[in-house]
């Protein structure tokens, strides 16, 4: 006859068993539940989504890999709780991390960057103000388990006791918590898993990767993908694979209206540091922001609605693709990365037509690597912030007043023809209001965080700039040259509302950097419509430079007919087919960026 157990002595049983394992693993399942709360919010923060959104996968798998990667702990005995705590120590670090680095680069950062790290000693002012007064709740969680640990394990025991149910056998729960997790990650995602292997090999950014896979597994993906681009070469079938490819894209350089208008003139480059086509043309306080940006703009070639490049390096990405006609990289800063590569460049083809070619920076020389990459890229010398004389320094470095008026005696000692690649920064984050830079006569707490610092910063390099063309003027070197002005990209600031000025970043406003062209002799100007990109500056200048070179160029001279502009996105092809050939456009160049093939193509 079958003996069945009491209702009651069953639930018993059972209840005994959840609380004998609970109390073991009290301590792991509440960090699980808490690490994938931590990577909710952070997603949440990333994409402004809901889990009704398009990427509650990244949501699904944020708590999954939150359960597993605290996993192999449930079968230790001894130190487990310690190295728990310590693990969600670590998490919680990195977790912070990707959060500043994403308020200030929107990407989370990768591997890639570490060898950058030393950077952050530069930018501690910039990063200071992107701390969230919120980020410490990332820790409460493990300050309370380690407050209460000992009140929680006796809780749990004394009901476990109540229930007389030992709990030395629960490595077969906790196989079935992992079964289940793992069932639920193959169920739910089949096409992401797919998907895993392309993600890997094409190098998506972090952003888009932490959308679908959610930030855990993204910095997983990265870690995945660094470890196979240092340890492979490139094999001999994706190497023909890129030479066929390139052969096929390869366009000859398009000769426009403007070819050989600037024949065996001076260049002179100028990178203006978070310079936003925004501030153009606009006023606060009766005042022009940048009056004599807007002169320059009337009597040159003005293209108000270029788009900034960027990737992983920032700022630096935009010194790589200005000087090369390359896309940047997503997941590593090209000049810390590779900047020993042998790009193809503006600087290389000019100093081969006898041009002297240097570069001008009133920073750290070693800051990205510009004083390898900036030789990488063909510049013979590179004036840093040792070859300047001691001046005040404003935000980051030397004021951009002494670095203009010094630069401009370096341009007219270099030897002729020239050409001078000047990098500003006064305008650089946290954008200070000093004694030089209170102009407009602004005040902070009348605007949104940093704005009014940042309208004040960029009205003084643009007097400074006005002093600077001045000096060019008195030393012949004004008429005589093709002067290229052009921003690196927008101050990261929030909507505003200042003078003339409405400004929405996640408008087409944030992703506008103004590039201006003026042609020896030049003084009447003309305003262009067409979108171009930093891609375009490195074309352009061989154009009117009347420049031949079969070198690859992503971009295409300004001047040239036939351009049609990508909705969304930041680059100018030949073709209505815009995702699909940028996306192939990117693949390429971070190929042949990755495995130094400049020369092989």
């Amino acid at each position: 006859m079958v003996k069945y157990m009491p209702m009651r002595k069953l639930f018993k049983k059972i209840s005994g068993k959840i609380l004998a394992f609970l109390s073991e693993q009290y301590l792991l399942i509440i960090l699980s539940l808490a690490l994938g709360i931590k990577l909710y919010f952070i997603s949440a923060y990333i994409v402004k989504l809901t889990w009704s959104d398009y990427y509650q996968t990244g949501i699904l798998i944020g708590f999954i890999s939150s359960f597993l990667i605290f996993t192999p702990l449930y079968f230790f005995k001894k130190y487990k709780n310690s190295i728990a705590l310590i693990l969600a120590t670590l998490i919680s670090i990195i977790l912070s991390i990707d959060i500043v680095y994403y308020s200030y680069f929107s990407s989370l950062p990768t591997i890639g960057l570490l060898s950058a790290a030393g950077q952050a000693n530069d930018v501690t002012s910039a990063i200071m103000p992107l701390i969230k007064w919120w980020l410490p709740l990332y820790f409460i969680d493990i300050i309370f388990l380690i407050a209460f640990r000992k009140p929680i394990k006796l809780l749990f025991n004394k009901a476990k006791d109540k229930f007389n149910e030992s709990g030395t056998n629960n490595n077969i729960a906790s196989l079935i918590a992992i079964a289940l997790l793992i069932a639920t990650l193959l169920v739910k995602i089949p096409m992401g898993l797919g998907k895993l292997d392309e993600v890997i090999n094409r190098g998506y950014d972090t952003v888009s990767t932490a959308q679908y896979y959610g930030p855990l597994m993204a910095h997983a993906i990265d870690i995945t993908r660094f470890i196979k681009q240092e340890t492979v070469s490139i094999s001999k079938e994706n190497k023909q694979e890129l030479v066929n490819w390139v052969d096929a894209n390869k366009n000859p350089q398009e000769k426009s209206p403007l070819s050989s208008s600037a024949k065996d003139k001076n260049v002179i480059l100028v990178q203006v540091e978070s310079l936003g086509s925004f501030v153009l043309g606009q006023t606060i306080n009766g005042k022009e922001i940048a009056p004599n940006l807007n002169r320059l703009a009337k009597s040159a070639n003005f293209f108000p609605g270029a788009h900034f490049v960027m990737g992983a390096g920032h700022t630096s990405d935009t010194d790589f693709v200005a000087n090369t006609s390359y896309f940047p990289l997503n997941d590593a800063a090209v000049f810390v990365r590779y900047g020993q590569s042998d790009f193809t460049s503006l600087g290389k083809t000019l100093a081969k037509d006898g041009y002297s070619t240097y570069a001008y920076h009133g920073f750290n020389r070693n800051f990205w690597n510009r004083n390898v990459a900036l030789g990488s890229l063909g510049y013979q010398k590179y004036f840093a912030a040792d070859n300047y004389t001691k001046g005040k320094k404003i935000n980051m470095g030397l004021n951009d007043g002494d670095f203009l008026k010094e630069t401009a005696d370096y341009i007219k000692d270099q030897p002729k023809p020239s050409l001078s690649y000047v990098i500003t920064l006064t305008s650089h984050v946290p954008f200070e209001i000093t004694n030089e830079t209170d102009e407009l006569g602004l005040h902070k707490e009348n605007y949104p965080d940093q704005v009014a610092g940042y309208l004040e910063n960029i009205n003084y390099t643009d007097r400074m700039l006005g002093q600077f063309f001045d000096k060019l003027k008195k030393d012949g070197l004004y008429e005589d040259s093709l002067i290229v002005v052009y921003g690196d990209h927008v101050p990261v600031l929030e909507k505003f509302e200042a003078g003339t000025i409405t400004y929405d970043p996640n408008s087409e406003q944030g992703k506008e950097a103004p590039i201006i062209i003026k042609l020896p002799s030049q003084t009447t100007g003309k305003t262009y419509k067409n979108t171009g990109t930093h891609l375009d500056i490195t074309p352009t200048i061989f154009d009117l430079l009347g420049v031949k070179t079969n070198q690859l160029m992503f971009g295409q001279s300004l001047f040239a007919g036939g351009r049609v502009t990508c909705p969304n996105q930041f680059a100018v092809i030949s073709n209505d087919n815009c995702d699909k050939l940028i996306e192939e456009f990117k693949y390429y160049s971070s190929l042949i960026i990755r495995y130094n093939q400049f020369n092989n193509l």
